[in-house]
């Protein structure tokens, strides 16, 4: 066994693919491998935005043999009248490398035919590696190609060289007119001279015994940017903001960082904070310098690939590049500040939301509208409805300042700062801020109730204007995020204990649209299936999940009565009323007994009815207490009571016919019946919908 490795050098990858397909040529070497009957003890993918690596440890000298059954002729051409074999028989040993003797007959299902059973031999690992790294190379799949030469060869970037090995030997294959070798390059500003590789072991640590280093181990590599980075902010006397989306974006276009500081102008510091930290992070890929406290500092910290001699000339391009930046967003700010946030909502007129739904100043006079309905209906306290009207009022206003078109990450916060510099309600401000919270499916919700409730509004109008206007997620596509709001404003319901159920806060949002929508129905089961992913998540089974489905009830309560099915689904009196809930459902969904009217005790002839009777009214006056409390105790007290209904109903099924002769005592019997069933159905879940276990 020997180790095997290829190098696949191309010009600056993107540093957004690196990881990604670092994680494509693992699966798809293993899978490729695989089919060619090559074992190995391991393999792992490393490098860097010019090298992707694949290594192979003890890949085996030779594929695995496999046995194969080949379907020859029909059985009766096996042999002659006479016993000898056919010719045909003959013909099918010898083309399979047999003797006709050792040929079967085995049944299949259009009869008895011959079969040869064949040994394939496996081929040696140096012969068969030239086609599987070919393929290796071509099963990679990149968000965009280039073509740069005759062949018309699809990659991410041109291939500009190909590194090869089995053990100290090349494997020698050509693609997009590039042949395979033993060498690989140094960094970018070093030059082409040819690095020799000697083995698959030798790789890493020529590469790193470089004059200029080259790590293409990430974790080694990443283990050098942070101390790299951490020794300049303490040469400054301070820390560095180790943001790890920049350290790994760093990673991904450096082949050995090293870092160096510079200074800023002290009036940038006058910015809003996050704007410093995206301009800093986002367009310039520099790490913000902070104090003990985290109080920025007048300082950046830039990664370069390599070192080089004239540092200080790299330190003043730094510079002048984020002061270019920096100057820009001055101008942005300011120039929004004078306009004002009425006037920044005024130009909302002139932004399209969705063709149908009106333009964004329309889309926000719905949201502000929502968001009072939803204050009121949690009968919020009037200075919560006053901040959050206003911060729904402006929650949009900054789409259309200087800031938020540069970095468009910054919305809703940017909207937040003029708030408060303008002397807003400071709630409202905070509110506004928060307005697009959560960012992600299972990021940091708003941390106030009236950034929660303007920002459930804002989802939820733009759900529903989405799915009225057809614009409903299907597969993977999803191109208005609306699987992340939808998650968002569930979430923000059930985190916050909101009484509002799903039907609710949909039918809130469709009347404020203007146009019927058609799909509410649809945009139900969208949240509803959010609900049902969070609920998985926590540990419900998918027959308890299916169990809360219908009950009317809100994200926070739902979310309480499926803790308390989980704690009480091993009893075994709550199982037996489930089944007997089924039974009951079953004779309820016959439209000739439909249920109507009172129950009158009076007309019971069996002592099983009145049984049953008294059960049922002592169990609606025991859970009668606990209804409307929505929590985990509570639910858990009512399903100890339903258990009390066990004994009675399968008595009342064993001795009692519901659909009795007489109407009055039939109607009587289906009455009683349906209101058990609500009881089964609508105080916690549909127990009937409840697998029984074991």
């Amino acid at each position: 066994m020997n180790n095997a490795l290829l190098e696949i050098g191309t010009e600056h990858l993107p540093a957004r693919f690196l990881l990604p397909t670092l994680e494509q040529l693992k699966n798809n070497a293993a899978a490729i491998l695989r089919e060619h009957r090559l074992k190995y003890v391991s393999l792992r993918t490393f490098g860097t935005y010019r090298k992707l690596v694949l290594e192979i440890t003890d890949l085996a000298s030779v594929a695995e043999d496999i046995q194969k059954e080949v379907k020859g002729p029909p059985a009766k051409l096996l042999k002659d009248e006479s016993g000898n074999y056919t010719p045909q028989a003959a013909g099918f040993a010898a083309k399979n490398g047999l003797k006709p003797s050792q040929l079967v007959t085995v049944e299949t299902d259009k009869g008895p035919f011959i079969f040869a059973k064949v040994k394939i031999k496996g081929e040696k690992t140096q012969k068969l590696l030239p086609a599987v790294f070919t393929e290796i190379i071509k099963s990679l799949n990149f968000p965009k190609n280039m073509v740069w030469e005759e062949s018309g060869f699809h990659f991410a970037r041109p291939i500009r060289s190909l590194l090869a090995l089995y053990g100290d030997k090349v494997v020698k294959f050509e693609l997009a007119g590039v042949k395979s070798g033993r060498n690989t390059y140094p960094l970018i500003s070093f030059g082409r001279k040819p690095i020799r590789i000697n083995t698959p072991q030798d790789y890493t640590e020529t590469l790193k015994n470089q004059p200029q280093p080259i790590l293409a181990d990430i974790e080694e590599r990443r283990h050098a940017l942070i101390k790299t980075v951490e020794a300049c902010a303490a040469a400054l006397g301070y820390k560095a903001d180790l943001d790890e989306s920049l350290i790994t974006e760093t990673l991904s276009f450096t082949e050995h960082p090293v870092a160096l500081s510079g200074d800023m102008d002290i009036r940038f510091l006058t910015l809003p904070r996050e704007l410093i930290t995206t301009v800093l992070k986002t367009q310039l890929r520099m790490f913000p310098v902070v104090n003990e406290d985290g109080e920025l500092q007048p300082h950046f910290i830039a990664v370069r690939d390599g070192v080089s001699d004239n540092q200080n000339e790299v330190r003043t391009g730094f510079k002048n590049v984020m002061t270019a930046r920096f100057t820009d967003a001055v101008f942005f700010y300011e120039n929004d500040l004078k306009t004002g946030l009425d006037a920044m909502r005024n130009k909302l007129a002139g932004v399209n939301f969705i063709d149908g739904m009106g333009n964004m100043l329309e889309k926000s006079e719905r949201v502000e509208k929502l968001a009072c309905k939803i204050a009121d209906k949690l009968n919020l306290k009037q200075e919560e409805k006053a901040a959050i009207k206003e911060a729904a009022h402006y929650a949009y206003a900054d789409l259309t300042g200087g800031v938020v078109y540069e970095f468009s990450e910054l919305q809703g916060y940017m909207g937040g700062v003029y708030a408060e510099k303008t002397g807003k309600n400071k709630h409202s401000a905070k509110a506004m801020g928060e307005f697009y919270y959560p960012l992600t499916a299972s990021s940091a919700l708003p941390f106030t109730i009236e950034g929660s409730v303007v920002s459930l509004a804002g989802k939820m109008d733009s759900l529903a204007a989405n799915f009225a206007m057809g614009q409903i997620p299907s597969g993977s596509e999803d191109p208005y995020a609306l699987r992340r709001q939808a998650m968002g404003a569930v979430r923000i319901i059930a985190e916050n204990n909101f009484d509002i159920s799903i039907k609710e806060i949909v039918a809130m949002a469709d009347e404020l649209l203007p146009r019927a929508n058609e799909h509410a129905a649809e945009l139900e089961d969208f949240l509803w299936q959010r609900l049902a992913n969070i609920l998985e998540a926590q540990g419900s089974t998918q027959d308890e999940i299916a169990a809360l489905r219908n009950t009317d009830k809100s994200p926070t309560s739902l979310l309480a009565a499926a803790e308390a099915l989980k704690q009480y689904r091993n009893s075994e009196s709550l199982a037996s009323v489930g089944q007997s809930a089924k039974r009951v459902g079953n004779i309820l969904k016959k439209g000739q007994l439909a249920q109507t009217g009172e129950i009158d005790a009076s007309i019971f002839e069996c002592e099983e009815e009145k049984n049953l009777f008294k059960a049922l009214t002592e169990i609606e006056a025991q859970i009668a207490p606990k209804l409307g409390l929505d929590t985990t105790e509570g639910y858990c007290a009512i399903l100890k009571a339903l258990a009390a209904f066990e004994l009675p109903l399968n008595s009342f099924f064993d001795k009692v016919m519901v659909n009795a002769e007489d109407e009055k005592i039939r109607h009587n019997r289906i009455n009683m019946l349906g209101r058990i069933n609500g009881i089964l159905t609508g105080t916690v879940a549909d127990i009937s919908k409840l697998q029984k276990r074991g």
